[in-house]
């Protein structure tokens, strides 16, 4: 190909490129490619400027670098010292490189390396790329590298100022590019490139000073730019460069594509650099492949550039974090109460703050010192609760100030307790749900619920006074002024129905054991108690009867342990037995006897043979112990006429004839009189019966018998009318007695 046809061949390519036929520019540059050599000097950097530029729309920088470079032979950018351009163009390196409208990324002259390698920087870092420009740049000092760095921070930085509104390319690049010069371990070597300019070498404490001012000067333009755009600080670029100064990346010009490091890749990854061996980092290599305009990072740990949605570089979790750890806590907590109202409305299993609930809490629960220090007690327990509530962990400083919170809530400046009892309750009662181990919050709930719980039985309210006491007593278990007020009221409850005064089932003996107990052991005696013991003792009595009768030894003796262990006092120390259940017996027995009630006739024997087993008596100790126990009662139940009483009573209890002759009398008098009766009533033959047994007893007629029975307490037994013969004139037998 002869260079008339090379020359025609460009400039077809040039009218494609110009008409948006990509595809068919590469195709004639392909083509040109073996006959370049043939063009002209000027035609060359043609044919390289175009080479240059598709190879910008295809992303690939740095063969975009290589090719200008190539337009202008081969000539490296000046080093950023005072120089005017090779090309002859009045310009000089470093006006080109501070130049006010260099962010605007409408550079006209391209007269030298300098001014094509800006325009590069600033399109590829539009896409993320910037790194890959700057290392395809070779730089063997490393000044030229930094001073397009500066000059894109300085741009970037003149363009937000002047801006009328803010491009949010420019504040993403001053926000990373300045962190990046003004990194403490100074990546860049901004500091050799200022001493390069100044010629002077500058001291520690001055560098340290300046790069302080003027990131101070950086806050403030970001500042104004926030209150001009009514940004807040979950959104504000002053957020921003706070994040990317924590975060201190320094990956602005390593060739990724991103302007600040995050930590969540997808939520879920903790490496940011793609293709190292980070072990929190789920990427792969091929997911940053280089991007085109309509893509984006898979990852979200990349920001492609700019707000993505329109929303800001910096997640509302990542700038929570960063406000609640550098102590910007009332600031977030405003910020995010505005947002997304009061913080009772927030909830950690909530998709809108579920990432964010941890840093809200640490805000929350430094708040609540402070608010403390302030006397702002109810103001500082809310803002604990809701830190717990919203997953934050209390320490023992934290648990320590809500027990001085809770304790003080509702006090007025003097200390004096304005508070209700209810609005106290509800204060102590979050209290100790945050600080559970704090036992002086567990004292001082009881007590006010104790006091509630009096209210309530002034106001005749017994179901609420029982459950304020129950509540005081869960709250701290064996509170004595809880167990005493509650044991009262039940108390007073169990003497009203026992008593009949109210219906109702009669009361557990296990519950009115417990209460007995307690109050017994409390030194509380009289009134109620009393009568309840009573009871008690009494019912306690009829099951150790009832399970004696029943064979049932061991569930006896365990009846009578529960009966006597209520009362501490009686007897302390000694040890029940079977003894002690034979007594009881007997005495029943003796009641049976004294009241003449029910069926006493056969009840008496059974308590009396249950005695004697308990008690392990022989044959004759059984009937000594009968007859010591009924013989008292048997000229009784002759003389108030129950003879037939005293005689199936007999029956039962088997007691040998002369065994004693006073009892011998008596039961055969009492055989006399029913022989009297059935006589009377025509019953011959059981008179005849009876009689005989009354012989049989040796009853001695015609002369008195000396018994020591009191004739003043049993007259009976000696008025006795004489019987009347019967028929065959056979008188019946006299008694003289």
């Amino acid at each position: 190909m002869n260079g008339t046809d090379a020359l025609r061949m460009l400039q077809q390519a040039e009218h494609a490129y110009g008409a948006g036929r990509f595809a068919y520019t590469i195709n004639l540059l392909h083509r040109l490619a073996a006959a370049r050599d043939s063009l002209s000097g000027s035609d060359r950097a043609s044919f390289e400027a175009l080479r240059a530029l598709l190879a910008e729309r295809a992303g690939n920088w740095p063969e975009a670098v290589h090719r200008w470079l190539a337009v202008f032979g081969g000539v490296l950018p000046a080093s950023g010292e005072d120089q005017p351009c090779d090309i002859g163009c009045d310009c000089d390196v470093r006006t080109v490189l501070d130049a006010p409208d260099a962010a605007s990324g409408e550079m006209v002259c391209l007269c030298c390396p300098a001014h094509v390698l800006w325009r590069l920087v600033w399109q590829a870092a539009c896409q993320g790329a910037i790194g890959e420009v700057l290392d395809a740049v070779p730089d063997l000092s490393g000044i030229r590298r930094t001073a397009l760095v500066h000059a894109l921070a300085v741009g970037a930085l003149r363009a937000l100022a002047e801006g009328d509104s803010v491009d949010p390319r420019h504040a993403v690049f001053a926000i990373a590019v300045w962190r990046l010069l003004l990194d403490e371990e100074d990546p860049l070597g901004f500091e050799d490139l200022v001493t390069a300019r100044r010629g002077d070498p500058v001291s520690v404490r001055d560098w340290l000073a300046a790069c302080d001012a003027l990131a101070h000067r950086i806050r403030t333009a970001l500042r104004s730019i926030d209150e001009r755009e009514g940004l807040d600080v979950l959104d504000a670029w002053e957020t921003v460069w706070d994040v990317e100064g924590y975060e201190n990346s320094g990956e602005f010009v390593r060739g990724e594509r991103a302007y600040l490091r995050m930590e969540e890749c997808f939520a879920m990854c903790d490496g940011f650099a793609p293709g190292e061996d980070s072990p929190g980092c789920r990427c792969t290599v091929d997911t940053w492949q280089p991007l085109t305009p309509d893509t984006t990072p898979p990852c979200l740990g990349r920001l492609f550039g700019g707000r993505p949605d329109g929303g800001s570089p910096v997640t509302v979790d990542m700038a929570a974090r960063q406000l609640a750890e550098c102590g910007e806590h009332r600031t977030l907590l405003d910020a995010y109460t505005h947002r997304y109202g009061q913080p009772a409305t927030w909830h950690a299993e909530s998709d809108t703050h579920a990432g964010r609930t941890r840093h809200l809490g640490l805000a929350l629960a430094v708040r609540a010192h402070e608010q403390f220090e302030k006397h702002e007690w109810q103001d500082a327990l809310d803002d604990f609760t809701e830190a717990a509530r919203l997953g934050f962990a209390l320490d023992r400083s934290d648990q320590e100030t809500v027990r001085k919170v809770a304790l003080k809530a509702g006090q007025n400046g003097n200390g004096y307790q304005r508070a209700t009892l209810v609005e106290r309750t509800l204060w102590l009662e979050s209290a100790l749900v945050l600080a559970p181990d704090e036992a002086t919050l567990a004292e001082e709930l009881a007590a006010t619920l104790v006091r509630r719980g009096t209210q309530a039985l002034q106001r005749k309210d017994q179901h609420e006074g029982r459950a304020r006491f129950r509540r005081a007593l869960a709250v701290r278990p064996g509170d004595p002024v809880a167990q005493a007020a509650l044991d009262t009221l039940e108390l007073a409850e169990v003497a009203a129905v026992i008593s009949g005064n109210r219906p109702g089932r009669q009361p557990g003996l296990q519950r009115v054991g417990e209460l007995l107990h307690r109050r017994l052991r409390a030194g509380v005696s009289g009134g109620k108690l009393g009568e309840v013991h009573e009871w008690y003792r009494h019912r306690m009595t009829e099951r150790i009867v009832e399970k004696a009768l029943a064979g049932k030894k061991g569930e006896a003796r365990r009846a009578l342990r529960q009966r006597e262990e209520v009362d501490p006092s009686s007897e302390e120390g000694r040890t029940r037995g079977d003894d002690d259940i034979a007594r009881i017996l007997r005495e029943t027995a003796v009641r049976y006897l004294e009241e003449l009630s029910g069926d006493f006739a056969e009840q008496v024997p059974l308590r009396l043979a249950a005695a004697a087993s308990f008690a392990r008596l022989t044959g004759a100790e059984c009937e000594q112990q009968a007859l010591e126990t009924v013989l008292p009662f048997a000229a009784k139940l002759v003389d108030t006429g129950h003879p037939s009483d005293l005689i199936a009573l007999q029956a039962g209890l088997l007691i040998a004839p002369g065994r004693c002759t006073e009892y011998d009398q008596l039961v055969a008098l009492a055989y006399q009189r029913r022989a009297l009766d059935r006589r009377e009533n025509g019953d011959l033959s059981g008179a005849a019966r009876d009689e005989r047994t009354a012989s049989a007893l040796r009853l001695e007629t015609g002369r008195q018998i000396a018994l020591p029975i009191d004739s003043e307490l049993f007259p009976g037994l000696f008025d006795r009318p004489v019987p009347q013969p019967d028929q065959d004139g056979q008188a019946y037998i006299q008694e003289i007695l």
